[in-house]
């Protein structure tokens, strides 16, 4: 079980925390250029065992490089684009993939040279899915011997609790990218067989975690969260979840309990027990 945005805020930190201590949770994505990295990384010491990837962004965090080093992907303002348009442009200006490799590099290193080994790879948005950086994502990998990559094609069969014709559209179009990636990456990257947590992003709740680990099949299957220990969120990164209620769904059991009732096993992405 793996929550994204590490970093992100204090609030993150902080459900991410006490999931890992109190809960099922074994993983989580740390966003290089997030507004609270630093206590991410000195937070990522004291949880012994917590496996820790990198959220590779491309929109509303701020870029690692100066704007002059990565010129296809931010504003004259020297932002990042809006996702949609960003990962419009992804589709249609090879230019970018150079950009991209630049500035992802350098949010690798930078997780790197805080001393973290990063043993996963995934995207904001999932953009490290799009299937125009898919040799990015595979050059990086060979640089930094990151192999363990987060596939996120959702069964299109899966029942939400509460519907969503957007969300279900998000998916298809997701599942669609990231099956025309998966070829680009062979064998170089590895991924968990099934993936769950999309139409439920950022509204998990106990009775989901419970369906999950009801069906789950044999093989490793990751679930996606968004943990956090308020849902007061800081002003231009609002997104509506909740993240207090992700946070009680994956606490409601902790990891012992969770793997004696469903008879799963609870791993890392390189497949450590935390």
């Amino acid at each position: 079980m793996n929550a994204d945005d590490f970093g992100r805020s204090e609030a993150i930190n902080e459900g991410i925390a006490q999931a890992f201590r109190t809960g099922i949770l074994t993983s989580a994505s740390i966003v290089a250029t997030g507004a609270a990295f630093e206590s991410a990384v000195e937070l990522s010491r004291q949880l012994d065992g917590l496996g820790v990837g990198i959220h590779l962004v491309v929109n509303e965090h701020p870029p690692a490089l100066p704007a002059s080093q990565i010129p296809t992907l931010v504003t004259r303002e020297g932002t990042f684009r809006s996702r949609g348009r960003q990962f419009l442009r992804m589709a249609i200006d090879a230019r970018m993939r150079d950009d991209i490799f630049r500035e992802w590099d350098a949010q690798i290193r930078k997780v790197i040279d805080a001393g973290i080994k990063p043993d996963h790879m995934d995207g904001h948005g999932h953009c490290h899915a799009h299937p125009r950086v898919a040799s990015v994502l595979v050059a990086l990998a060979k640089r930094y011997s990151i192999r363990q990559v987060r596939l996120p094609v959702e069964s299109l069969f899966w029942s939400p609790e509460s519907p969503s014709a957007f969300r279900f559209a998000g998916k298809l179009a997701l599942n669609s990218f990231a099956l025309c990636a998966r070829p680009i990456w062979g064998d170089q990257l590895t991924y968990p067989q099934f993936f769950y947590g999309f139409s439920e992003g950022g509204h998990m709740t106990e009775s989901v975690v419970r369906r999950v680990a009801n069906i789950a099949r044999p093989g490793v299957s990751e679930l996606m969260v968004h943990v956090g220990a308020s849902n007061t969120e800081p002003v231009g990164l609002e997104t509506g979840y909740d993240w207090e209620g992700d946070l009680g769904a994956v606490t409601s059991l902790d990891r012992a309990a969770f793997e004696k009732e469903f008879g799963i096993t609870l791993i890392t992405h390189t497949g450590r027990r935390p």
